[in-house]
């Protein structure tokens, strides 16, 4: 098994599938694209996450998680090549298709292969949190030069996070395979089985317990929070007359402070899990409301998602993982699928009001849905 952690924390801190965020938006508009095409592009990959989800999950959970993992990676430098490739409309829109596929055979798979290599289960959030926050940090430092990059050529990002990738997707061959639990499928139809039989294994648990059903919940409210916001920051960047060789030096701080909380995370096991929370996403609904102000000051609230990006993720799966005794992609999968229903619903939304209204406009209405969101799951509460 350590040989395995070895290769997977290299998987992990090399699968900087962050580097393009800086100018991701920005190359869209340049190439032609709307406001409201790029959130319905985002809003269509939820779709398509919400189809795959779940069988990519029962496919971990049957067949092991370094495949899902490898196909993750392989997927993701797909995605960038085609930007590079077709940067247009259609070509943004295989793109996403690609992107969602990396984003649900990584789903569940990464988090459970790391609980399962581990000897001590109680290490996850602590192990956890330190690879994101590397993760973080290198991020940020390759981020520096991705804005200066773009300035020279738009598509050197794009090469860029292609290279660091193909060294993931190497570390991600050699891991071991690993299965929570092992079953001698011969059959197609043994097959089929197997995999309604984990698809119901998995919504039974859910329905069992309260506070799965609380975290899977909670999980859609923040995912569609996070994504809403941050999605947003390279036009408020924009907006603000900042410019964009300066936007990776901006993500770079971002990343860095998404690394300290991180690396801080385990920390926060010590207190009541829905008080912290509810305590964060208090912290994030306030966030579009104070970025729609015009004073300058105010610009400093774009911290706070990266600070709960970094606190969040690995809390949740510890409390999660705690909670679940079997077919653990599954459920992880399941939870994914429920969180992209709001981003489905409510990102095209958001994009045509930018593009109808403006900027401040946008972020005033994701306040609001955040704050009717936190309102009912202070009403489920089930603690």
């Amino acid at each position: 098994m350590k040989n395995n952690l070895f290769y997977f924390q290299w998987y992990k801190i090399l699968f900087l599938t962050m580097l393009i965020d800086p100018i991701f938006v920005i190359y869209a508009y340049s190439e032609g694209l709307s406001a409201n095409q790029i959130f319905i592009l985002t809003s269509i990959e939820a779709v398509l996450i919400m189809l795959l989800e779940v069988p990519t999950g029962v496919i971990s959970d049957l067949f092991g998680y370094k495949i899902s993992m490898v196909l993750s990676v392989f997927c993701f430098i797909v995605s960038n090549i085609i930007l590079i490739i077709f940067p247009t409309f259609a070509g943004f829109l295989l793109c996403e298709i690609f992107m969602a596929l990396y984003k649900v055979f990584a789903s569940g798979a990464d988090e459970t292969y790391l609980y399962l290599i581990l000897d001590n289960k109680d290490d996850y959030t602590k192990v956890a949190g330190k690879l994101d926050s590397i993760h973080f940090i290198l991020s940020g430092i390759f981020s520096i030069s991705i804005g200066y990059l773009y300035a020279i050529n738009k598509r050197y990002p794009f090469v860029i996070s292609i290279i660091i990738c193909t060294l993931a997707l190497l570390m991600a061959v050699r891991l071991e395979n690993v299965r929570e639990y092992k079953k001698d499928i011969k059959t197609v139809k043994e097959l089929s089985e197997e995999f309604f039989a984990n698809q119901r294994r998995g919504f039974e648990l859910i329905c069992k317990s309260k506070k799965l059903r609380w975290f899977i919940a909670y999980s859609a409210v923040i995912s569609f929070a996070l994504v809403a916001i941050m999605q947003t920051y390279q036009l408020y960047f924009s907006a603000r007359g900042i410019p964009v060789q300066y936007f990776g030096l901006i993500y770079f701080l971002l990343y860095l402070v998404s690394s300290v909380s991180s690396k801080l995370a385990h920390h926060f096991k010590g207190f009541h899990e829905y008080k912290m929370f509810m305590a964060l996403l208090l912290m994030l609904t306030l966030t579009p409301l104070l970025m729609a102000f015009p004073a300058e000051i105010l610009i400093v609230t774009i911290i706070i998602p990266r600070i709960i990006i970094g606190i969040y993720p690995s809390v949740m799966k510890e409390y999660m993982n705690k909670e679940i005794k079997m077919d653990r992609a599954t459920i992880f999968s399941i939870r994914s699928l429920v969180s992209k229903v709001p981003q489905v619903v409510l990102l095209p939304f958001v994009g045509y009001v930018i593009d109808d209204k403006g900027l401040s406009y946008s972020l005033v209405m994701i306040f609001i849905c955040l704050s009717v969101a936190g309102g009912i799951l202070l009403e489920v509460n089930s603690y």
